[in-house]
């Protein structure tokens, strides 16, 4: 007789793994409630890590899922509910398919500059909608966009390093975030914000079009000194082929001061995605993807 699978928080019937990261590991699930198909997301945690350790595990994973319920777009990954055990913390979250955009940031893999900037305009929306409600997301890389493009879905994925404007949540000193895609002021340890993440989503999308990022370092000492002294990787040069305006709305996400970037960043997203439609009916049009 076939064991039960397991059921978390008597609601979510555990399914098989999904993948897994540094954190934690992924899994498939049914929610009992509704019938719907979500993904768990569980973090194990020895019964040696202190008291306090645990609490702020439980705090970080309950605010990503109250940050998500004030965030609700299409664009950004849902997050039904967050929880603690005695061996793990967990996360319920909306269930998607597709792959994460750092496979598409090696240069044998780079997707047509169209679908690019469609999904630069769609991430830049989703990051417009976060800003507007005080929410700054702090990690925005490749690997925290989710895309499915036979689909064309696309999430933005994992609040869990985000900041309310109304409530501080990091200690002094902590720095969280990847600090490749870091503005140079938020590597100088000013707090993020806004303009944080505008620099992030121009890292990125510069990443997706060259292959490579405008400050390239083995170790932080030398991101820090490439941020600061050197000039950053020319789009242009990198790729000339792409059209100047193109170029030119990419690098004004890079600008080094917070204030010369884009401040309306779903100004700039209509903007870009006007761009791509443009190129795509005057270029061959990449009609086998729908984002």
């Amino acid at each position: 007789m076939a064991r039960p699978l397991p059921l978390l928080a008597g609601r979510y019937r555990i399914g098989s793994r999904l993948g897994g990261g540094a954190v934690g590991e992924v899994y498939e699930a049914v929610d009992l409630r509704t019938g719907a198909s979500v993904a768990v997301k569980r973090i194990p945690l020895g019964a040696d890590i202190p008291s306090a350790e645990r609490a702020e595990w439980l705090a970080r994973l309950h605010r990503e899922a109250d940050i998500s319920r004030r965030l609700e777009h299409p664009d950004i990954l849902a997050v039904h509910e967050a929880g603690l055990t005695a061996h793990e913390a967990w996360l319920a979250m909306e269930r998607v398919h597709g792959n994460d955009l750092s496979r598409y940031t090696q240069p044998s893999r780079l997707l047509p500059e169209t679908l690019v900037l469609r999904i630069g305009a769609r991430v830049g929306a989703a990051l417009a909608h976060a800003h507007a409600r005080g929410i700054v997301h702090r990690d925005l890389k490749p690997a925290n966009v989710v895309v499915d493009l036979g689909t064309g879905v696309l999430k933005l994925i994992d609040f869990g390093v985000a900041r309310v404007d109304d409530a501080a949540q990091t200690r002094t000193g902590m720095t969280l975030g990847t600090p490749a895609y870091m503005a140079p002021e938020q590597l100088a340890g000013a707090p993020a914000s806004a303009a944080t993440d505008t620099y992030a989503l121009g890292v990125m999308l510069f990443e997706l079009l060259a292959g490579r990022r405008p400050h390239q370092a083995d170790t932080l000492g030398e991101l820090l000194r490439s941020t600061h002294r050197e000039a950053p990787a020319r789009l242009a040069v990198l790729r000339r082929d792409l059209p100047a305006t193109v170029v030119a709305s990419v690098e004004s996400l890079l600008a080094r001061e917070p204030e010369q970037r884009p401040t309306d960043l779903a100004d700039w997203a209509a903007n870009l995605a006007a761009l791509a439609a443009v190129m795509a009916r005057v270029l061959a049009p990449d009609v086998a993807f729908r984002l």
